[in-house]
């Protein structure tokens, strides 16, 4: 036991989540500060990554980050579809930037530029991030729907092909076989009774409420960001908030850090060396 311990760690998965513009976008782009990192593939389904831009990154830094931008609305839920891909194919794939869109006849015919991808030829100093769960969510749901009008309800049928290809792509990231993953997410209040006090609890929002309840269990570290008189700030302790998802098998304390950093986990926490 005492010999695994001071050997390398395996790949981590990272749930990063808060309300809008508490910093998350900015905390994770911190990993391409991280030196031991060779790869960076940042999966944008709401430009969000625009962040990246504006942080001060060295061009060593942003040449780390391969961003897959993927365009995603109801009518056309390729958000879903594209990860599917992504964390499925056993061989490589290529990603069209146009429309992020896997083997994309358009694309190819005029020889558009696209991103080759195969998820095990990622290795422990690579890293994917996918922004944001919470439209990998959305997206999940239209294509559960698709072909439906525009007034159709979702049933239990819907609910369930959504679990499902959200569970498909997290069952990959909680393995995190191959490489390290990060999922960015925002937050919902979950009104719960306990000992017959009705208490309200914020979760990552991916899915439906009782999936939310259960997503921090795909991940090794969760993260909570949040504006603290006007500052960001945050946390990774279990004990962090009582009534925010939070915690960390690495006992990694994003709160103790002097700096909001990535470095916190990936590096104080062991997973890079």
């Amino acid at each position: 036991l005492a010999a695994a311990s001071n050997a390398q760690k395996p790949n981590h998965s990272i749930l990063v989540y808060g309300d809008a513009k508490t910093g998350k976008t900015r905390f994770v782009g911190t990993s391409a500060k991280i030196k031991e990192f060779r790869k960076i593939y940042w999966i944008d389904l709401e430009n969000g990554s625009d962040t990246l831009l504006h942080m001060d990154l060295t061009p060593e830094e942003m040449d780390k980050i391969e961003l897959i931008k993927i365009p995603d609305t109801r009518e056309v839920p390729r958000g879903i579809e594209t990860v599917l891909k992504i964390m499925s194919s056993k061989t490589p794939i290529q990603i069209c930037h146009a429309h992020g869109k896997v083997g994309c006849v358009e694309c190819t015919k005029e020889n558009k530029p696209a991103t080759s991808f195969c998820l095990k030829d990622c290795s422990h100093e690579d890293l994917i991030v996918i922004d944001s769960g919470s439209q990998l969510g959305d997206s999940a749901l239209a294509l559960a729907c698709i072909g439906k009008p525009i007034e159709f309800k979702p049933g239990y049928d819907e609910w369930g092909a959504m679990g499902k290809y959200l569970g498909d792509v997290l069952s990959v990231i909680q393995q995190a076989h191959f490489t390290n993953f990060v999922v960015i997410t925002h937050t919902i209040v979950i009104e719960e009774e306990v000992n017959g006090v009705k208490k309200d609890k914020t979760y990552p929002l991916i899915g439906t409420r009782n999936f939310c309840s259960k997503v921090a269990k795909y991940f090794g570290t969760v993260v909570f960001l949040e504006l603290k008189l006007g500052k960001h700030g945050g946390g990774s302790a279990s004990t962090y908030k009582p009534n925010h998802t939070t915690g960390s098998r690495l006992n990694v304390k994003v709160e103790a850090a002097k700096d909001l950093d990535m470095r916190s986990i990936f590096i104080e926490g062991g997973i890079l060396k």
